[in-house]
């Protein structure tokens, strides 16, 4: 029994060592190159005004509150122009006391 726990503890050093050539156990340095990206942000060609979310709010409302008396073309041309002002919003997911950026309209 001796001799067989003997072959077996040679035979685990052995996995070791070959384990160790092969695939190493520390750490090797290495340099890192760390690649630069330049973003340019786009940054949005309509004025806009940031208002915080208030119980009952909706995007229609605050708009039409926003732009008296300025005739807005169409419901998609704002639901679009408040998700070019708010990347990571969805104009049907307004959140309570959240501020947003909410276009105004010139006349033009």
């Amino acid at each position: 029994m001796k001799r067989f726990f003997a072959f077996l503890a040679i035979v685990f050093i052995l996995f070791i060592i070959y384990y160790d050539v092969r695939f190493g156990t520390l750490q090797i340095a290495k340099s890192e190159t760390i690649e630069v990206t330049e973003v340019i942000a786009k940054t949005p060609n309509h004025p806009y005004k940031e208002i915080k979310i208030n119980a009952g709010d909706t995007l229609l409302s605050i708009v039409e509150n926003l732009n008296e008396g300025k005739q807005i073309s169409s419901i998609d041309s704002v639901i679009e122009d408040f998700e070019e002002l708010n990347p990571n919003s969805k104009a049907d997911l307004l959140q309570i006391g959240k501020t947003y950026k909410f276009p105004i309209y010139t006349d033009e």
